[in-house]
């Protein structure tokens, strides 16, 4: 595991995480090169595969990850990172064992285009979500790019209804997938902002220390699991 240390920031009561990477910086100029590339040759079309500018939710096929270094490297960090913010959650699920069994990622170009204005969404059902900022270009108003966050309860007068987390270029940034969220528009920007976007989906154990059922022995348990995952 790294020892690289996480930047907490809470929004609503809610942890989001700033992860530094630096093991990817090396890989910047190479990742522009090929996005440059791939936009020269007509691939990224507006609304082509999602909202803006966007890849195809493919980037981590074996195929990818056989051949493209930084992709191995960059899903490796984001498990890890994910693996050390799950082992810290509170409540009924503490105790649960689990695996991080999925990352889907994607490439989201954002242009200074006047209809680039991403709409607010979540990433349900996934668990947690993150964004690695390869490049975030200066603008000259500092609340342009930002990655805005809508409280999940109702709206009322005494609290804050949105928040925001400043991208950082070689950090990434995770949150709770079922958060909303939006990144602000950079109409001053004289380049893009280049993230690469994951979702982690999560599959929670059983555990034998049931706290609602007690079993004899271990193969007295170990028959109720493969029962309750047999399912009906």
């Amino acid at each position: 595991m790294s020892n690289v240390q996480f930047q907490t920031n809470m929004i609503f009561g809610t942890p989001t995480w700033r992860y530094p990477v630096p093991e990817m910086h090396r890989f910047h100029g190479e990742i522009k090169e090929k996005l440059g590339e791939l936009w020269r040759q007509g691939y990224f079309q507006r609304h082509g595969s999602g909202y803006g500018y966007q890849t195809r939710e493919e980037l981590f096929t074996p195929a990818n990850l056989e051949n493209i270094e930084y992709l191995r490297v960059l899903k490796a960090k984001f498990v890890e990172a994910c693996t050390r913010i799950l082992a810290h959650r509170h409540g009924h699920s503490k105790n649960a064992p689990f695996d991080v069994y999925c990352i889907q990622g994607w490439v989201l170009i954002q242009t200074n285009e006047n209809w680039v204005d991403g709409p607010w969404h979540h990433h349900h059902p996934a668990t947690l979500s993150g964004c690695y900022y390869v490049q975030v270009p200066a603008t000259r108003d500092p609340t342009e790019g930002l990655l805005m966050f809508q409280r999940p309860e109702p709206t009322n007068i005494f609290c804050e209804n949105m928040a925001a987390v400043r991208p950082i270029e070689g950090c990434l940034t995770i949150f709770p997938s079922y958060l909303l969220h939006r990144p602000m528009p950079t109409p001053s920007a004289r380049d893009w902002r280049i993230g690469i976007c994951m979702d982690a989906f999560v599959h929670w154990h059983k555990r034998s220390e049931d706290p609602l059922r007690k079993f004899a022995d271990e193969e007295a348990y170990e028959i109720a699991r493969k029962e309750s995952l047999a399912g009906p």
